[in-house]
């Protein structure tokens, strides 16, 4: 077997670097419907809720889901690289935050804060891995690049985060690092 692990560092090389200590919100995006339909919608605006998770987001009827898991993140530059430049393509990967922000393990390790206005969020120890899902939208060489990315710290898929304190979130916002 051909090891091709160097391709998938020298993809995450190309991509453009994110701040360390704010970013801009640029999706956000909104499960509605029942598991397994894979209706997205973008939105403008959203409201977070320690209680319900993204409000008209399925999370909370979603017998699977964990109870601290309420908000997933992705780094808009990795979902870029493999949805392309679409929104519409992008809310495809069903995350509900899209922000050019570094999520790595050493930038952003559990129990680190985010803020944007009133919200604050909480990474969770939970990994975010690609699902059958993303597979089936993105291709396995995405899947395998996003992966080798978290295998090395870097969360290519992103994190997963708890609403410590809910708000409205809009797209243009920043979301800052409020502790590590």
């Amino acid at each position: 077997m051909v090891d091709l692990s160097f391709r998938f560092d020298l993809w995450w090389s190309r991509l453009p670097a994110s701040p360390k200590d704010a970013g801009r919100i640029a999706l956000l995006v909104v499960r509605p419907g029942e598991v397994g339909e894979g209706r997205r919608e973008t939105r403008q605006a959203i409201t977070l809720d320690p209680e319900q998770g993204v409000v008209g987001d399925r999370w909370h009827r979603d017998p699977h889901a964990r109870p601290e898991n309420q908000v997933s993140l992705m780094n808009a530059n990795v979902l870029r690289s493999v949805a392309g430049d679409d929104p519409e393509a992008q809310a495809r990967a069903g995350d509900n935050l899209v922000a050019d922000l570094d999520l790595s393990e050493e930038n952003l390790p559990v129990g680190a804060r985010l803020g944007a206005g009133d919200v604050v969020l909480e990474v969770t120890p939970e990994p975010h891995r690609p699902c059958r899902s993303f597979v089936g939208r993105f291709g396995a060489t995405a899947a395998k690049k996003v992966a080798r990315a978290t295998r090395k710290g870097r969360r290519g898929r992103g994190v997963m985060l708890r609403i410590v304190h809910g708000g409205e979130l809009r797209v243009g916002d920043e979301l800052r690092v409020l502790s590590r």
